[in-house]
């Protein structure tokens, strides 16, 4: 009675562990599931035949692909800072003033990007369009940040 008592014990426990496995999920595998849905609602909003689809999204993906450069540079300058702060480094003003500055002109380039992006979009999208993007990035950005709060509030429940 003992070893099956045991025995379905060690069965419900790696179970368990399979099941918390299965819902984290890669950062990526999330990221790019977040795309697609932003890539799908975006399409269904501004109502683009195929044409202005593949133009849009070409574009779209020239400024991510910058945002993501210039983001991972904002990345290196904050680990250094970090580096600095915990591994107790010896520091001069100088330095930190020389990181502060370069971190917020890549975030201030991030920026001017992104309202390059927006105002390359004539050609492509109409005024209206280009109203309803704007519109839609700030209201999805709202939902998912309103999405990850509540999962964090019923994860810390449990």
């Amino acid at each position: 009675m003992k070893v099956i008592f045991i025995a379905i014990c060690i069965i419900i426990f790696s179970s368990m562990q399979s099941f918390s496995q299965m819902r984290d999920k890669p950062p990526q595998h999330m990221r790019d599931k977040l795309i697609q849905l932003e890539n799908i609602k975006i399409i269904e909003t501004l109502n683009m035949d195929e044409e202005t689809t593949l133009r849009f999204f070409s574009r779209r993906n020239e400024l991510h692909t910058k945002a993501d450069n210039l983001t991972k540079r904002s990345d290196e300058i904050i680990t250094q800072l970090e580096v600095i702060f915990k591994a107790g480094k010896v520091y001069t003003e100088a330095e930190l003033k020389s990181l502060i500055v370069e971190a917020n002109n890549i975030h201030t380039e991030i920026v001017q990007t992104k309202s390059e992006f927006i105002n390359s979009l004539d050609d492509i999208l109409t005024t209206e369009q280009i109203a309803k993007l704007i519109i839609f990035e700030r209201r999805f950005k709202d939902e998912l940040k309103r999405a990850m709060f509540k999962g964090r509030k019923y994860r810390n429940r449990n």
